[in-house]
């Protein structure tokens, strides 16, 4: 089956709107359009009150009427105006006319300067300083809309003072209260300009903050696409590799039942070896889709890790000595922590996998420190060590040190990224230490439990061991039917091939098989888990599993949620024997297992 290998392309850069200053100056005039009348028609009744002995009432009543008409006619036109349709410019127009009514309306008080007291025109000069004062703010000194309100109050304050002739008055305190005025106007001009510029410089950092975000969300947005290539890349690829590579293990698997002259038994056995290096490497791509996926369970309860921790070291022992190390075990007695202890093993073994690859002297350690409500589990050597500039990228998928030729017999570079994701999966934290030509240090910190009883042991399966059975396989690669019938049959098995779920029909009504083995992915629109259903529906409670060399995540959780034992291409035949048994025992409906559990023990 042919397969197309996506490539990532850069998506395209999202635009937005930049900020406009006077855009953000009529927002804030519309937020404030209900706020500022109050205070404004306050002071007119203020001023109404405090003049109405020396003005005429008539004129003190239309100035103050047209104030507080003027701050209504703001109130209903304001708080809309950034939403009007029409241009922006005439919204500003709007925003600057009426600006420059209202300084009107409020500076013609000084038209009554001439029958004012001194005290009178103090205080009608501080309150309209004071409003005009607070203009800045409700303008953000938006120097068109502030002028044309500041303009008229202020140069009205400064010529009545100047000119307004009223009894006992100083020439020069009039002279100096209208140099005050005048003065007050341009000191205010000033920071209004201070304040309009303050804002432009805001607007455009944040229009900036804004052009940057958008570059990095396109940066994030193309490299989660090309991250996603990527992993579809390498699941298609993975499939391929894994098709062939399965055929080979299955015959190599069935040649091992023949005899064989000593000279073919080495060759074969070899050749073992040489597909049990590949498969664990396709096993390591499987288990990070797995964790990527989200599919891993974990089921954390008391466990003595002593005993998986003394066995993991008797186990890695003989690869030590092979390359002049010694691996010394420290863990005594009983070592009971909460964990997953399938997970724990997993993350101990590519721990010291990677110990003894990259010490080419010395000594590995498997350290156990108590640490009270903890218990410190470490793998020491005496390696090269990891440059500080390493440290934080030894995690990533497919980084090595020190590997510019891709030295197969190290692996893919994935055993401390599986490691990093387990433990975080655990909710262990790591401690990496390493300094260059004296050595590493990886440790955990396991939290302490009690064993209140002994776990069962485990049963031992005899995986040469195979019940008699009818078994039906169903995969659209003919290598790999031919390849399964003679590994089974040489184990005593009957076995019926069927190339799609048609075949697989007819051949389960003719003779009903004892178990299915369905390929996850078949020719067109069929699938391994519509050829089981369909199956089902002729043999209600027949046993069945799928097979695959798929290790796309939407594919794992697919299966998952069908509830369906899944193995993966290359299967080893002891996984393959055991998974037989255990669909056999457990019958409808399946369970799924774990990625772990299809493992050979000590396979990284």
């Amino acid at each position: 089956m042919s397969t197309q290998y996506p490539t990532a392309a850069p998506p395209p850069h999202a635009s937005t709107t930049p900020l406009n200053a006077e855009v953000e100056v009529l927002d804030l005039i519309a937020r404030q359009a209900r706020k500022v009348p109050w205070p404004v028609g306050l002071a007119a009744l203020f001023v109404l009150a405090v003049t109405w002995q020396h003005v005429p009432h008539l004129a003190l009543l239309v100035w103050t009427a047209s104030v507080v008409i003027m701050q209504g006619v703001r109130w209903s036109l304001l708080p809309d105006l950034p939403s009007r349709p029409g241009t922006h410019e005439s919204r500003m127009r709007t925003a600057i006319l009426l600006s420059g009514i209202n300084g009107i309306a409020q500076g013609s008080a000084v038209l009554f300067f001439y029958t004012m007291t001194d005290l009178q025109r103090a205080v009608v000069s501080i309150l309209l300083s004071g409003i005009t004062a607070g203009a800045i703010g409700t303008t953000n000194g938006h120097p068109r809309i502030y002028n044309a309100f500041a303009y008229p109050v202020m140069l009205g304050m400064t010529l009545s003072w100047a000119f307004s002739p009223h009894p006992g008055a100083l020439w020069w305190v009039d002279a100096a209260m209208s140099f005050l005025c005048l003065a007050f106007l341009v000191v205010q001009i000033g920071l209004a300009k201070d304040h309009y510029r303050s804002l432009n410089e805001s607007v455009n950092m944040r229009n900036e903050q804004i052009r940057l975000n958008d570059q990095l969300r396109s940066a994030l947005q193309f490299a989660e696409e090309a991250n996603t290539a990527k992993t579809r890349f390498l699941a298609s690829a993975s499939h391929d590799l894994r098709q062939p590579l399965h055929t080979l293990t299955l015959f190599c698997a069935a040649l091992m039942t023949h005899k064989l002259d000593e000279s073919g038994r080495s060759i074969l056995t070899h050749m073992d070896a040489a597909l049990s290096a590949l498969r664990s490497q396709l096993t390591a791509l499987l288990d990070v889709s797995k964790l990527d996926a989200g599919i891993v369970t974990v089921n954390q309860k008391p466990t003595d890790i002593g005993p998986m921790l003394r066995r993991l070291c008797d186990e890695k022992r003989e690869e030590a000595r092979t390359k002049g190390l010694q691996l010394d075990c420290q863990a005594d007695g009983p070592l009971v922590v909460k964990t997953d202890a399938l997970h724990l093993e997993r993350i101990i073994t590519n721990l010291l996998d990677n110990a003894i690859k990259y010490c080419n002297a010395g000594k590995v350690w498997l350290e156990v420190k108590d640490s009270g409500a903890f218990v410190e589990v470490a793998v020491r050597d005496t390696g090269r060590g990891i440059p500080q500039k390493d440290l934080a990228r030894v995690f990533e998928e497919f980084y090595q040190v020190d590997n510019p030729e891709r030295d197969r017999t190290r692996g893919l570079g994935l055993g401390l990224s599986i490691v990093q994701r387990l433990s975080r999966l655990l909710d262990i934290p790591l401690d990496l230490q390493s300094e260059l030509g004296v050595g590493t240090r990886v440790a955990m910190r396991l939290p302490r439990a009690e064993l209140k009883e002994a776990p069962a042991a485990l049963p031992e399966i005899d995986s040469a061991a195979i019940p008699l059975c009818h078994m039906l396989v169903l995969d659209d690669e003919a290598g790999v039917r031919m390849a399964m019938k003679t590994l089974l049959e040489s184990l005593g098995c009957q076995v019926t091939l069927a190339a799609d779920t048609d075949e697989a029909m007819r051949m389960a009504s003719i003779d009903p098989p004892d178990v299915v083995l369905a390929d996850f992915r078949l020719r067109g629109e069929e699938s391994g888990i519509k050829a089981i259903r369909k199956l089902r529906q002729q043999h209600p409670h027949l046993p069945a599993m799928l097979i695959s060399g798929d290790t796309a995540q939407d594919r794992l959780i697919e299966a998952q949620e069908a509830g369906l034992r899944l193995l993966h291409k290359p299967v080893s035949v002891e996984v393959l024997l055991k998974a037989v048994m255990d669909t056999l025992e457990q019958g409808v409906p399946d369970v799924p297992v774990d990625a772990a559990a299809e493992r050979p023990s000590g396979t990284p």
